[in-house]
């Protein structure tokens, strides 16, 4: 069985970075040997993340993809699953940024805060936390391309925690850039 073509060339490279950065924080690509099928999914919250997930899906719909939802039951988590070996071939985590246009560069932070972010509008700040600094550093050289501050700095560890991670704080005036992040849209209404 072929895989289904999908049309990567409807997204604009902000949207597709959006999709990669998404990937980055809460993507998976599984491939079932038994059913020989290809999935990649993302996993959201399911009541903070609505407008996120409407995104996503319509984002999938450009490229012809057919996206479906299940609710987790163990968490308040919406997965968004679609069933394609030519996007799991495409996206990926631990993309080279450097060698990508800068629209695609503002897109994937822009997936980032989405899916590892968290947006304070009484404090005014916007936070990504991952496990991997590395990715962070990635982020955080492509603010600094579009003259954004940013600072990255180890959490420490509290009951709840399995693994070390990373906090990085975005400047607010990220909110003034032509980003998509729905959490950092935030900000401004």
């Amino acid at each position: 069985m072929r895989g289904r073509e999908i049309k990567i060339e409807n997204l604009t490279h902000k949207e597709r970075g959006y999709l990669f950065g998404l990937f980055e924080g809460d993507g998976y690509k599984i491939y079932d040997k038994k059913s020989r099928h290809y999935h990649v999914e993302f996993y959201l919250n399911s009541e903070k993340d609505k407008e996120i997930i409407g995104f996503v899906v319509r984002l999938l719909s450009k490229i012809g993809l057919k996206a479906n939802l299940y609710q987790d039951k163990r968490y308040n988590c919406k997965r968004i699953r679609v069933y394609s070996k030519n996007l799991f071939n495409i996206i990926g985590k631990n993309i080279d940024l450097s060698k990508e246009t800068k629209d695609f560069k503002l897109g994937y932070v822009s997936g980032m805060i989405d899916s590892e972010g968290h947006v304070n509008r009484k404090k005014s700040y916007i936070m990504v936390v991952s496990t991997n600094k590395k990715t962070l550093g990635k982020c955080a050289n492509t603010l600094s391309e579009i003259n954004i501050s940013s600072s990255i700095s180890k959490r420490v560890l509290n009951e709840k925690d399995k693994l070390f991670s990373y906090r990085m704080y975005i400047s607010v005036n990220f909110k003034n850039k032509a980003h998509l992040s729905i959490k950092a849209g935030k900000l401004s209404r």
